[in-house]
């Protein structure tokens, strides 16, 4: 089971109250992945954010219909995949694949909007940092 320590320390969960943490880390089911294997692709459906216990990821932000093949690595104790939080029907915008075997756990988007719903300081919390992230990427895009 992840564990709420865990959480806590990443940048997206860290101002959640403990009830929420342990609501996210009820709900999130582990998975495996091989060296090579895409997490997910640009373009494909974006149902569940990601948090990645151990292993090294490659994401490839998309351009067009194209990633870029440079992208950035995601190193354990990320969370990742946070389009799903974005809008309705959301899509990838990158590609996330494994540089080597790689356990992650699977946080469904539809179990997280439950919960924010439920609980609307940890919805605002989120998205606040969210927007944060979102805003840091693109200075960070605009600076290069």
């Amino acid at each position: 089971m992840l564990s709420v320590e865990n959480l806590v320390k990443t940048d997206l969960f860290q101002d959640l109250s403990d009830q929420a943490l342990q609501a996210i880390a009820g709900f999130a089911v582990p998975a495996t992945f091989e060296e090579g294997d895409n997490i997910y692709q640009l373009g494909d459906d974006a149902n569940d954010l990601y948090y990645l216990e151990s292993g090294r990821l490659r994401f490839s932000i998309g351009v067009g219909n194209r990633p870029d093949a440079s992208g950035s690595l995601i190193l354990p104790g990320k969370i990742f995949g946070w389009a799903a939080l974005l809008h309705e029907h959301p899509r990838r915008v990158a590609t996330a694949s494994c540089l080597e075997d790689s356990d992650l756990y699977i946080i469904s988007r539809q179990n997280l909007l439950e919960l924010f719903s439920q609980d609307q300081a940890a919805g605002y919390q989120v998205m606040r940092r969210l927007a944060t992230t979102i805003a840091g990427d693109f200075v960070s895009v605009l600076s290069v």
